[in-house]
């Protein structure tokens, strides 16, 4: 018998998870809600071995023919092949390399196939990670610190260590330590054109990107004051907000922190063209003096300047309430609950120098409070969500596809596809719009039909005792996938649906195998396309 409304473990599960499984619910009903918090923030990127394997026996289709015989530049040879996914955790100046002597030495197709193994690698991991905490995490920081794919080839080229080795790494640790990972990261250097900022003409993009995008936030925006003595100051003496002047000082400050792509460095000496993070001081602008109101006097190493200034704007008052509130909507929806903003500022604050800094804001926010399993169910999962949703609750094994890279593009929703710095909106509205409601149920209809997830029988799932009653597959399959009834219209028409020519019993009665799968997986997609499934 289905549940008249969701367990209370499901509604927190469903909000930090992407997709709670029934087993998942089981699970942590059988420990209790704060341990099983406490088990996902206590594991260590790397540490699920299920999950690793599956990776390792991944392998995609890669064909592509020599060059024409009148390319007088291509030199590759031609390739056709299932390959393993070697590109995720390739380093730099491996990826780099490539893209580099893409047309040359290497095909275009392999510049390709580098988004194709990390989207591909995503979706497997967000479908099967056994830390969903972790992975909600990777997915939240990546929006915060966007970087589009079709903006640069190079930065795209080097997403998969900035996904490893910056955000994966850090997304349950200290946002200074983060935040600076990223900033010594070729993808973000590139995409927001601080890689040729120069002493002459330092570039102000990632200058304001930084402080409006991922510290400060645009309420702490101030425009363009005349007199900046007038700006009021925190407890510590820095300024509450950024002026224009303020984009400008950390122009300069951000001078230097380039990569090494052949430029002349230090001494002279040419730096190698390798794409990996460093300091130039030939390329650093010497003239800031201060930031936020704090004086840079004494601090002459133009690098120190930089690391001075990711210290002030990481542990500024208005970081935390930005991005805290920033992940209480993404748990919780448009509105959420002002006691959990408050909960997760404050801890916030108090472990700026913790190397566990947001997983203990997650601890507040989680377990020092009721709200993730009481607050109402109003936020709506946007259209990858709910199809990496559609998986997990159906027990499907997600694989490798290429079709992976842009199978959500047009829904504005594809991986690292969204092209501004701001990231993806988060908001119902959004995501609800007609045309992306009616795109996302086509997808849903058409994902459990794709080799990449169709390897796994839906029909084998389904208790024998209910094969032969409408009402009892609709009851298992919303029971697995939603955990409780849906409103009574879309019971009833489900229930009269399977009761006819399409559905499950009546393919059963014809006792061919491939009729019954397809009923099934047609089944659950019409669940997917309900209210409930939608909302998480």
């Amino acid at each position: 018998m289905l549940l008249s409304k969701p367990d209370p473990i499901r509604v927190a599960l469903n909000r930090i998870t992407f997709g709670a499984r029934t087993s998942d619910v089981d699970y942590a009903n059988s420990i209790g809600w704060s341990t099983w918090v406490t088990e996902q923030l206590n594991s260590v990127e790397n540490n699920d071995p299920a999950l690793g394997a599956h990776l390792m026996r991944q392998t995609m289709l890669i064909r592509y023919g020599a060059p024409a015989a009148n390319d007088t530049r291509g030199t590759w040879t031609a390739v056709d092949e299932m390959r393993p996914l070697n590109y995720i955790y390739a380093d730099t100046p491996t990826l780099w390399k490539i893209t580099r002597n893409a047309g040359g030495s290497v095909s275009f197709s392999e510049r390709t196939r580098i988004r194709q193994e990390l989207a591909a690698a995503t979706w497997i991991r967000n479908a099967h990670g056994r830390y969903q905490i972790r992975e909600f995490m990777a997915d939240f920081w990546h929006n915060h610190f966007n970087i589009g794919k079709n903006e640069n080839e190079l930065a795209t080229a080097l997403l998969p260590v900035f996904d490893l080795a910056a955000i994966r790494t850090n997304s349950l640790g200290n946002f200074r330590t983060l935040l600076g990972a990223t900033a010594h990261q070729g993808a973000m250097l590139i995409y927001l054109d601080n890689w040729v900022s120069s002493a002459a003409t330092p570039n102000e993009n990632y200058a304001r990107e930084i402080m409006e995008l991922h510290t400060l936030g645009g309420e702490a925006y101030l425009g363009a004051v005349s007199n900046p003595a007038l700006v009021g100051k925190d407890a510590n003496g820095v300024n509450v907000g950024f002026t224009d002047q303020d984009v400008i000082q950390a122009s300069r400050i951000l001078s230097g922190m380039t990569i090494k792509y052949g430029q002349t460095g230090d001494n002279n000496v040419a730096q190698p063209d390798t794409g990996e993070y460093v300091f130039n001081s030939r390329q650093h602008n010497t003239t800031a003096t201060n930031i936020l109101g704090v004086s840079l006097a004494g601090i002459n190493n133009g690098s120190m300047q930089g690391e001075r200034f990711l210290d002030i704007i990481a542990t500024h008052p208005a970081t935390a309430k930005f991005i805290v509130t920033k992940l209480a909507r993404r748990i919780f929806g448009d509105t959420p609950p002002q006691a959990v903003i408050d909960r997760g500022i404050l801890a916030w604050k108090i472990n700026q120098s913790s190397p566990e800094q947001i997983a203990t804001v997650l601890r507040a926010i989680l377990i020092d409070g009721e709200e993730i399993k009481t607050a109402p169910v109003i936020k709506v999962r946007r259209p990858y969500e709910r199809v990496i949703a559609l998986a997990r609750t159906t027990g499907m094994v997600v694989n490798a596809g290429t079709t992976m890279t842009s199978m959500l593009d047009p829904f504005n929703d594809g991986l690292f596809a969204w092209q501004a710095p701001n990231g993806r909106p988060d908001t119902n509205d959004y995501w609800l719009a007609t045309g992306s409601t009616i795109a996302t149920w086509n997808i849903l209809f058409q994902i459990p039909t794709l080799a990449e997830f169709a390897s796994t029988p839906l029909s084998t799932q389904t208790p024998l005792e209910v094969l032969n009653s409408a009402n009892g597959v609709v009851e298992y399959w919303v029971g697995s996938m939603v955990g409780y009834q849906l409103n009574e219209t879309a019971m009833n028409s489900l229930v009269a649906d399977q009761g006819g020519a399409n559905g499950i019993p009546a393919a059963v009665r014809t006792n061919n195998a491939t009729r019954i799968e397809t009923a099934h997986r047609r089944l659950v997609s019409l669940i997917a396309t309900s209210e409930e499934f939608t909302l998480r």
